[in-house]
């Protein structure tokens, strides 16, 4: 989505990144922090993690995103690839510590692999398994049986993902912090048992079973028909 259309200077981040990289992007808590997605969806969601993070900065979301920029007649730009930079072990430890906050608030758990093992052996329950990384990481190595699901996409179309309702949810992020903030979104949104494992795994490429999810146009058409 982002190389199909984005805002001059603006750097691709996804949702569940946004409290991983934002201070490597802003160091300065004078800088102002501007989310967008190609609507309004995400980009609330976003600008509010961020918020709920305790961010130093000021924080907005860019009203109606790339569309809205383009309706007044501003300049989009396409085929770029701006990518957020790697992350310190300073901007880690501050991320994982305000993620882990904002988890703890909303209810999250955070499990191992023994806990894990457990609830899939149980077959009275229905378990997703839910790498919310960058899919670059997702594919060099996960969790065997998890299906890649980057965060924002997961809390914005959580039903293009999962089909029974009551499941439990298992966020798989080796650096916690994209589980932790996707997790407590979903907790929010009312789904009860959502757990964080804090791993990679060795697994490589991509699932071979079938996923619930939707083509990214189908998305994009969603946002499109909020605004008429």
């Amino acid at each position: 989505e982002y190389s199909r259309v984005s805002i001059p200077t603006a750097v691709n981040v996804p949702g569940a990144e946004l409290v991983l990289r934002a201070r490597e992007i802003a160091p300065s808590p004078r800088t102002t922090v501007v989310v967008n997605c190609a609507g309004r969806t995400r980009s609330i969601i976003g600008a509010q993690s961020l918020i709920n993070a305790g961010l130093p900065n000021k924080v907005v979301a860019l009203r109606n995103g790339t569309m809205g920029w383009s309706l007044a007649g501003f300049t989009c730009y396409s085929g770029k690839n701006r990518r957020a930079p790697g992350v310190s072990e300073r901007t880690l430890e501050w991320a994982r510590q305000a993620a882990q906050r904002v988890a703890s608030n909303c209810g999250v758990t955070v499990m191992d692999r023994a806990k894990l093992d457990a609830l899939r052996s149980n077959a009275e329950r229905t378990v997703y398994l839910f790498d919310v990384r960058d899919p670059a990481e997702y594919q060099a190595g996960h969790v065997p049986g998890a299906v890649s699901a980057p965060g924002g996409q997961l809390v914005q179309a959580t039903d293009q993902y999962v089909g029974t309702l009551g499941a439990c949810l298992v966020l798989v992020d080796d650096a916690e912090v994209r589980a932790l903030m996707t997790a407590s979104w979903l907790r929010q949104m009312g789904w009860r048992d959502v757990f964080v494992l804090a791993a990679a795994g060795t697994e490589s490429g991509w699932p071979a079973g079938p996923m619930l999810e939707a083509d990214t146009r189908a998305e994009a058409a969603l946002e499109l028909a909020e605004f008429g």
